[in-house]
């Protein structure tokens, strides 16, 4: 009889199942009440209902495991839109949907995010996905504000008051402070985009 063919394609899609039941695991304990600096491998492995040397195989450290979260939770917060802001041929429009697409992701899940960047200042040294993450965003920032310049003949990229403005308006914290009460996403995100606007057209 002719040995049975390896399928390795169902195994990938099986990893590919585990890891995600792992991430959304995480996501639920991070997101959770308890203490952030309990939060362990095997803590992770039990409400997935996995081995811990699953949780291992497929992220090998803490560190990694929150990273690939950071990334899962990006996926979800549809950060995938960063593409049509650097398609959108209108400047205004193209930094409105910067600040709509960054207003988005953190409305979708705020406790998790609030405390993912908690356990940056928990854990600073393995922890660097949120440190990382406002550096790249505020180099998506400038770059954006350059193509700006660049289509009104802007000789001079943009400064660094105006980016570091931007990134504060665009930053978790800030929409965190504005969303309470009855005061939506989309509110929030419209307050947010005029002062953009207000912020680079008194700055050219």
């Amino acid at each position: 009889m002719a040995p049975r063919r390896y399928d390795s394609s169902r195994r990938r899609a099986l990893a590919e199942t585990t890891r995600t039941q792992i991430l959304e695991a995480m996501r639920a304990l991070v997101g959770g009440k308890g203490d952030l600096q309990d939060l362990s491998m095997e803590a992770v492995a039990k409400r997935a209902g996995v081995s811990r040397m699953t949780v291992y195989y497929q992220f090998h450290s803490r560190a990694e495991l929150l990273e690939a979260l950071a990334d899962h939770m990006a996926g979800r917060g549809g950060m995938e839109r960063m593409r049509e802001v650097f398609l959108e041929p209108d400047p205004d429009r193209a930094l409105r949907k910067l600040v709509e697409t960054f207003a988005g992701f953190w409305a979708s899940d705020r406790v998790t995010l609030r405390r993912i960047r908690a356990l940056g200042v928990i854990y600073p040294g393995a922890t660097a996905g949120p440190r990382d993450r406002d550096t790249w965003r505020q180099e998506a920032i400038r770059n954006l504000l350059s193509r700006r310049g660049a289509r009104r003949g802007g000789g001079n990229g943009p400064s660094a008051e105006v980016v570091d403005t931007l990134a504060m308006l665009t930053s978790f914290e800030t929409f965190d402070s504005l969303s309470h009460g009855n005061r939506s996403a989309a509110a929030v995100a419209k307050l947010l985009g005029d002062l953009a606007i207000a912020v680079v057209r008194g700055a050219g």
